[in-house]
């Protein structure tokens, strides 16, 4: 195994960006869920329930303590008895099983009282100081009844029936990065245990896992002195629960250069992983990891709408194997050298790009953990878009022709079809994302239509003269001053901006929504609804705390 990674060349922007390989992408090790959890198990982070009070429906407090190292947090969750009536997974919702936070530091009475009463007015709350995450999550109400009525029977409940749903809670919300008062990021300080982007959401997340066995665990023991608790066999197969829709597409509009670090270091690792010749050592490591991914595929009955089925996902990664193995071969017996990235190179090209991108995210198993953790430094990026005001007209004309060329070449439908606008619902308070003409005029829209607009600065500036300032250009033109300043900032980033064409009725929205869901956020069986959202779920098959020094179950959290 490679203990350091040679500079490799990556793949062109007009692979990696098109939005069907984007949606193709699967988790890995720089993944939120997986680098936060990795950090856990590394630094022997310590979790403990320090105080419980639950009834027997469901109704009470638990507060946890997480000790990471010298660093305190805790972690309080108000629970409550499931209602039928303004129960949603939107943000307008008023009626949510579990609220909590996620406090820095030592938390007093008057804290949990304050974020008790706090988060359920959401936007006339406001969070304490040191609460870096607000959390709110409803139940599997059939699911969760079934676990407790089981451990009161004195029985494990059905893994079938858990294996059904994934999940006894499911997250409505991880509110944080100034959001409703929360502790904005870049307050966080130097060495602060969750001071990666989204750690902070994705670790919160790992602790709505653990709540839904306590709080089953407690109801139960609540109804009878002698019930049964969750053993490790049941509790490997319960994740948490994850919807997302639009959000995430503007996510991507507006933070492209978290996007290209995310993807350039992915890009990076995977490279540098591909460009060692195929030995021994690296073979088995690979193969195994590559037998339990064809394994876990070929079992998963999930239905993944536009998305390929599990079985098929696997028949295209035996195909795979077979290639690896062959070049193996080929290389023990002395008569090739060929790398681990020539496996791709001799798949035939109707290979499943889900296929593909699962490889590539086993090669990165294969990579050093200082390259891992470099790539996860590297997220902490500028993410300013102002106009350079001092630059000139040409210089600008040049940067839309390197870097945003694909502008004008990208195929575009009938403007016809470029009916759709992005707004946020005055009912739903989401994003929204529909024809021009259901809309009511005068709605903001939200959309970053780099296509259009690009487009219309390379046009204006044809007849200027080249040592124009763009601070004048963009003064008699300040409606595309946003657009000129995306293309200065972004113009060095290969990985920023997906080619599609936002505008277009036929954009299938689930594609950039799975890259946020999968490979950002590292969840698993991310499924689309309507081609619009998507459902998956977080942590399945990752140890709980109690279980943190035991051996993976399998590659996917394994951790070096």
């Amino acid at each position: 195994m490679t203990t350091e990674l040679r500079e490799s060349r990556m793949r062109p922007t007009e692979v990696v960006m098109d939005p069907r390989r984007l949606g193709a992408l699967q988790p890995t090790r720089i993944s939120a869920s997986r680098s936060v959890y990795a950090k856990m198990v590394r630094e022997g982070w310590r979790i403990t329930l320090a105080s419980a009070e639950v009834t027997a429906a469901g109704v009470g407090q638990l507060v946890y303590r997480i000790e990471a190292g010298a660093h305190v947090m805790h972690l309080v969750a108000f629970s409550y008895e499931p209602k039928l009536v303004n129960r949603s997974p939107r943000i307008i919702g008023s009626s949510w099983d579990i609220e909590g936070a996620l406090i820095d530091g030592e938390v007093t009475a008057e804290d949990l009282r304050h974020t008790r009463e706090a988060i359920p007015r959401l936007y006339a709350g406001r969070a304490t100081p040191e609460t870096l995450i607000w959390f709110r999550a409803n139940r599997s109400i059939r699911l969760f009844d079934h676990v407790v009525e089981s451990l009161v029977a004195g029985e494990q409940p059905d893994l079938e029936r858990i294996a059904e749903v994934g999940y006894l809670l499911r997250n409505t919300g991880l509110d944080g990065n100034g959001t409703f008062g929360t502790k904005d990021f870049q307050e966080y300080g130097e060495g602060h245990p969750l001071g990666v982007p989204f750690h902070a959401q994705l670790f919160t997340a790992y602790m709505m896992r653990e709540i839904s066995v306590d709080l089953a665990n407690l109801m139960a023991r609540e109804r009878r002195d002698d019930a049964a608790q969750v053993d490790a066999t049941t509790r490997r197969t319960i994740a948490v629960g994850n919807g997302s829709a639009l959000g995430l597409v503007l996510l991507a509009m507006n933070r492209p250069q978290i996007v290209n670090a995310w993807l350039g270091g992915y890009e990076a690792l995977a490279a540098g992983v591909a460009s060692e010749r195929i030995d021994a050592q690296n073979f088995g490591e690979l193969e195994r990891r590559l037998a339990q991914a064809i394994e876990y595929k070929a079992h998963d009955a999930t239905r993944y709408g536009v998305f390929p089925t599990g079985e098929a996902l696997a028949v295209d990664l035996r195909l795979i194997q077979r290639v690896l193995r062959q070049s193996a071969e080929s290389n023990a017996a002395g008569e090739t050298e060929l790398t681990l990235g020539d496996v791709l190179d001799r798949l035939p090209s109707s290979t499943l790009p889900e296929a593909v991108e699962l490889y590539r995210a086993l090669l990165i198993e294969l990579a050093p953990v200082g390259a891992v953790d470099e790539v996860l430094r590297s997220l902490f990026v500028s993410e300013r878009k102002q106009v350079d005001p001092t630059a000139t007209v040409a210089e600008l004309a040049a940067q839309i022709s390197e870097s945003f060329g694909w502008t004008a070449e990208l195929p575009r439908t009938a403007h016809s079809a470029q009916t759709r606008v992005w707004y946020k619902s005055r009912n739903s308070e989401e994003p929204r994302s529909g024809p021009v003409a259901e809309v009511p005029a005068g709605t903001s829209d939200l959309a970053i239509d780099l296509l259009s607009n690009v487009g219309a600065v390379a046009t204006l500036l044809r007849p200027e003269p080249a040592s124009t300032r763009v601070g004048a250009f963009v003064t008699r033109h300040p409606e595309l001053e946003q657009t000129v300043g995306y293309v200065q900032s972004l113009a060095d980033l290969p990985y920023a901006v997906p080619l599609v064409d936002v505008r277009d009725e036929h954009f299938v929205p689930a594609h950039i929504i799975r890259l946020f869901n999968a490979f950002c956020f590292g969840l698993e069986k991310t499924h689309d609804v309507k081609q619009r959202n998507l459902r998956g779920l977080i942590f399945e098959g990752a140890h709980f705390r109690v279980d943190l020094e035991r051996d993976a179950n399998d590659w996917r959290w394994e951790v070096r």
